[in-house]
């Protein structure tokens, strides 16, 4: 099923679960269009292969601690945006 499918069956969701669930997806996405495996992702983020497969597999919800392990493994920094100006703000 695609991503886009599964979205839209998880109306009994609330917006926190379906964003988490998101996020969780475009994890796995960005490792794939960096060409890593979970094992390179892993090392590169310091955490285990099982904890990366568990995010990518929505079987867990990652502290904000190994998320951040993990955009760093990804060459990523985490932002937040302002819903009313859409102004990026780096954090």
């Amino acid at each position: 099923m695609k991503w886009s499918d599964f979205k839209q069956e998880i109306t009994s969701l609330s917006p926190e679960e379906k964003a988490g669930l998101e996020l969780m997806a475009a994890i796995a996405s960005v490792r794939k269009r960096k060409n890593l495996t979970q094992e390179q992702l892993a090392r590169r983020a310091k955490v285990t292969q099982a904890q990366v497969a568990r995010v990518e597999n929505f079987s867990y919800t990652p502290s904000l601690a190994t998320l951040t392990k993990i955009f760093g493994g990804l060459d990523l920094d985490i932002a937040l945006i302002d819903r009313q100006t859409g102004e990026v703000i780096r954090i």
